[in-house]
């Protein structure tokens, strides 16, 4: 899905005034009925933007301003698909403030050692705000990235006695992630009950692919072994 940037004539209510029906923006953008229309088909940006972006757009719409700050917050946040070193958070800092998305607010610290904070643009708020407001693509739904799935398209590979043997111990480490998870989760409560929520997606993804490995044993357990035998008895 394609995020369109801002120029200095859109604010957040040129998005607000269209009744978007579609989660295709190029139709979305047609069907609206509004003189905001041709403002923001002519928006001048870089995009589309990556998750990463979005993140550091919306981190410093939370006040986490500075480029350490969001590498300390990313840092403590968990399952993301993001790089939080240095040089990944400054380059998308620069795209930002390139696009007019983000512009810098201070600089904090002693001299040669300064801190540079960000603030959004009137264009960064307009463009934040049709991010939360509009759905992910079907695409970006799919990306569920699992280490024990992917290996498990495999595992008939394996002899019968090993696949039981390899699944219960995936069984093992995923109910001890459940657990630590669990325990990091009620440790670092947020103010905002929304937010706990939000990090509580993790758990119940993890909880749920605990059932799918539980059902998966079961089924290899109860297989023929004409099925299960494996491509390296082959031969």
């Amino acid at each position: 899905m394609t995020h369109f940037g801002a120029n200095p004539g859109v604010s957040i209510a040129t998005f607000q005034n269209c009744s978007y029906s579609s989660v295709d923006y190029a139709v979305t953008y047609r069907r609206c009925d509004t003189s905001a229309t041709a403002r923001i088909n002519s928006m001048a940006t870089s995009g589309p933007y990556s998750e990463l972006e979005y993140l550091i757009l919306a981190m410093v719409g939370e006040g986490i301003s500075s480029g350490y700050a969001m590498r300390k917050e990313m840092n403590r946040m968990r399952g993301g698909r993001w790089s939080a070193e240095s040089g990944s958070v400054y380059r998308v800092l620069r795209r930002l403030e390139k696009d007019s998305l983000v512009r810098e607010a201070r600089r904090v610290g002693v001299p040669n050692r300064e801190r540079t904070e960000y603030e959004l643009s009137a264009q960064g708020e307009a463009l934040l705000h049709s991010w939360l407001t509009f759905p992910p693509d079907r695409s970006e739904l799919a990306f569920l990235v699992d280490p024990i799935r992917t290996r498990s398209y495999f595992i008939s590979r394996l002899r019968p006695t090993e696949q039981i043997r390899v699944i219960k111990t995936w069984i093992q480490e995923s109910k001890q992630f459940v657990t630590d998870l669990d325990r990091d989760l009620q440790m670092t409560v947020h103010p905002d009950p929304l937010r706990n929520l939000a990090y509580h997606n993790l758990l119940f993804l993890a909880e749920a692919r605990h059932e799918w490995l539980k059902k998966l044993l079961s089924s290899v357990r109860s297989a023929p072994p004409t099925e299960t035998a494996g491509m390296s008895n082959k031969g």
